[in-house]
């Protein structure tokens, strides 16, 4: 391949170098951006790095302050205000264990009365399978006294209705 007798349109250059233009304004306009975010990232943290300054400064006044006051507490006598405490800690001891005391009886009451409703239901089941028992043996019962009267067997010639047992 020889260089010398290609021959390259005007055109192809024209777009080369339009195209080079382009790649070097966009990475000058890249820089900028970052250099301006540079910037104002180092004032950003300038700033965060003084309020942070003033509030630890703040922070370090307020426990001198406090320090100072208990300091000063020390020298008052302060036994009535902590038997006073102590006191009433006792009486919400006392309360406490009270309040847990009744909690505890209504509790058990409530099971024992949930226990007896149980018996109770359980009972009345047994009664009614037993209630069914009894009015299926009357139901036969009466079938038999009916074919007994219906054969003319009973004595002195009574005439009876059987059945209609369970409200029938």
């Amino acid at each position: 391949m020889n260089i010398q007798n290609m021959k390259v349109s005007i055109g192809i250059v024209i777009a080369i170098i339009a195209q080079a233009f382009g790649i070097i304004w966009y990475v000058a306009q890249l820089d900028s951006t970052v250099s301006n975010l540079d910037t104002t990232v180092s004032s950003i943290q300038e700033s965060a790095a003084d309020v942070d300054l003033a509030v630890l400064e703040t922070d370090f006044l307020n426990l001198k302050e406090q320090v100072d006051k208990l300091s000063y507490q020390e020298q008052v006598d302060l036994s009535p205000i902590s038997i006073a405490i102590t006191e009433l800690e006792t009486s919400l001891g006392l309360i406490s264990d009270r309040l847990n005391e009744e909690r505890d009886i209504r509790y058990t009451t409530l099971n024992e009365i949930l226990d007896d409703l149980d018996e109770l239901e359980t009972t009345q089941a047994l009664i009614d399978n037993e209630m069914r028992t009894i009015m299926s043996d009357h139901g036969g019962f009466a079938d038999v006294l009916q074919q007994i009267n219906a054969a003319g067997l009973l004595p002195s010639g009574e005439k009876r209705q059987y059945g209609s047992y369970g409200g029938n």
